[in-house]
């Protein structure tokens, strides 16, 4: 079945790159709807901003204490840039909420950093746009929306009460 993802690629610029992240989403599904899922139940909490980083690291930790040691996989610091490009293309409510740089990614997806304002504002982070200059709510949309839960993510909060003795 075609997802966003494949769509994604299919109109991406060749690379080996993003043929590793493309192989690794259609074996780990998963791992994009918890990227997801987790931005959301950030927002939700109130928090303005998150970091693809932290996020990643955050990723590895829990999908692998679900998975169990019998079941490791590797996900490759090299396809963060990937995920996060791309959940910004699915999901344009959440560009300009982490901080992102300039990578190969962007070649690849056809998307460019903004111009950084002369004065930033507090909490700014830098958006990214299409290539040609469009933002990415007006360009490129998938057919097939990219939906968390269709690959069975837990949807339930990750959050510890903290202890009131």
């Amino acid at each position: 079945m075609i997802d966003a993802i494949d769509e994604l690629v299919a109109r991406s610029r060749d690379h080996h790159e993003l043929r590793r992240f493309h192989q690794f989403h259609r074996q780990h599904p998963e791992v994009l709807d918890f990227l997801v899922s987790e931005i959301r139940l950030r927002i939700e909490q109130g928090f303005e901003a998150f970091s693809y980083h932290s996020l990643w690291q955050y990723a590895r930790w829990k999908l692998e204490l679900k998975s169990g040691p019998a079941d490791t996989y590797l996900m490759n610091d090299h396809t963060a840039p990937f995920y996060g490009r791309a959940i910004a293309i699915l999901h344009p409510e959440f560009n300009g909420r982490a901080e992102v740089r300039g990578s190969v990614a962007d070649k690849v997806f056809g998307t460019e950093l903004e111009p950084a304002p002369k004065k930033r504002t507090k909490g700014y982070a830098r958006r990214l746009r299409w290539a040609d200059g469009k933002s990415l709510e007006q360009g490129w949309r998938p057919t097939q929306p990219h939906v968390v839960g269709v690959a069975g993510v837990n949807k339930r909060a990750d959050i510890h009460p903290r202890n009131e003795d």
